[in-house]
């Protein structure tokens, strides 16, 4: 009787409390912390426990995060796939976004999903299919169509007449 073989596609590696800083010119830009990574034969990595990603600006201040529920670094593709729950906040402009599922991609320094996603700012609360940002999220634009309530400046509809004269009289 010939002997069976299995092969295994479990995790290789698996890693508890893991914490990854990302440098440029030897500043720290970004930081992801998760409960645990599991690594995979083709070298994905599994994140099964929620994902922190925090954005760090020159002075080394936070300044935008983003979270979600599990993830996926997809090394073919070499980005990050955020799934379950995502929110992602930018102190500096006061602006969220939530969706279920969002990939960030640090070499082009994008997020972007084709799901439906919510923007919320002080003035503003749109809700759209698809978007892309920088991965900071300071930036943003919709790729399906959006609703929602905006905020327009008003105009001014009076005329200025301080600097207006009657015609006929000089």
């Amino acid at each position: 009787m010939p002997e069976e073989q299995f092969i295994y596609l479990g995790p290789v590696m698996s890693v508890d409390d893991l914490n990854v800083t990302f440098t440029d010119s030897g500043k720290v830009k970004v930081k992801m912390s998760t409960a645990k990574q599991l690594k995979m034969q083709n070298e994905d990595e599994i994140y099964p426990k929620a994902v922190y990603v925090n954005f760090i600006n020159d002075d080394a201040v936070e300044y935008s995060s983003l979270r979600g529920d599990s993830g996926k670094y997809i090394k073919k593709e070499n980005h990050y796939l955020i799934q379950g729950n995502v929110f992602f906040y930018n102190r500096e402009q006061q602006q969220s976004l939530s969706t279920n599922e969002l990939i960030w991609d640090p070499n082009k320094k994008i997020v972007y999903t084709n799901k439906k996603v919510q923007v919320n700012s002080p003035s503003d609360q749109i809700v759209g299919n698809g978007m892309e940002a920088t991965e900071d999220f300071s930036e943003y634009k919709f790729i399906g169509g959006i609703s929602g309530f905006f905020q327009v400046d008003s105009l001014i509809t009076q005329p200025d007449t301080a600097q207006s004269r009657v015609l006929g009289k000089d």
